[in-house]
């Protein structure tokens, strides 16, 4: 079944600074991990892409073919863009990913959004509500402080990733989005 999975990036200060959600940037390296893992065995019928909040920025890349060479390719797009100015707004990256959902009609979409969802945009409620209306599954990884019940529509899977999660639990959530939609795939239990 040809997927496309789509990481969008929160580089704002609230994730970013020394006592952001994610000061250290690990969640780059962990992404990159699960796309090389996927990758190990992947086929050019599945499909990967990163998008930044800051859109449009040099740090978008893909879709490509997840294979060693395709997880190459997004690695330039697993860091901060050089160009980004750390916006917390989701509404243009939003608008980025469902054009390219729009533009694979026969690939399953999951969009990946790793954000801490302290959002600034104009609308936020109504960002929101088209989160919920993507076309495709929604995977909200959410970083640092858990987000009140109801904020996020019950149609969005949500984790919640604490500074006390150990190293690796960012590139579980985001590998259980990129084997959705694989036949017979699953996720084993995190070691205790």
């Amino acid at each position: 079944m040809p997927t496309l999975l789509i990481a969008v990036f929160d580089n704002s200060g609230s994730v970013i600074c020394p006592v952001g959600a994610d000061p250290l940037s690990n969640r780059f390296a962990e992404v990159e991990h699960a796309f090389s893992v996927v990758a190990r065995k992947g086929a050019r019928h599945e499909l990967g892409a990163v998008v930044h909040f800051d859109t449009p920025s040099s740090g978008e890349v893909g879709p490509v073919p997840l294979t060693r060479s395709g997880v190459g390719a997004l690695k330039k797009g697993l860091r901060i863009p050089p160009d980004g100015a750390g916006s917390s707004e989701l509404a243009p990256s939003l608008a980025r990913v469902t054009e390219v959902a729009e533009a694979h009609p026969e690939h399953e979409v999951t969009l990946v959004v790793l954000s801490d969802f302290l959002l600034m945009d104009p609308d936020p409620r109504g960002v929101l509500s088209d989160l919920a209306a993507f076309p495709g599954d929604v995977h909200a990884v959410v970083l640092g402080a858990r987000l009140p019940a109801g904020v996020l529509d019950e149609r969005i899977t949500v984790t919640h990733i604490g500074r006390d999660d150990p190293p690796g639990a960012v590139a579980r959530a985001a590998f259980a989005s990129l084997i959705t939609h694989r036949p017979g795939s699953s996720l084993s239990p995190p070691p205790s």
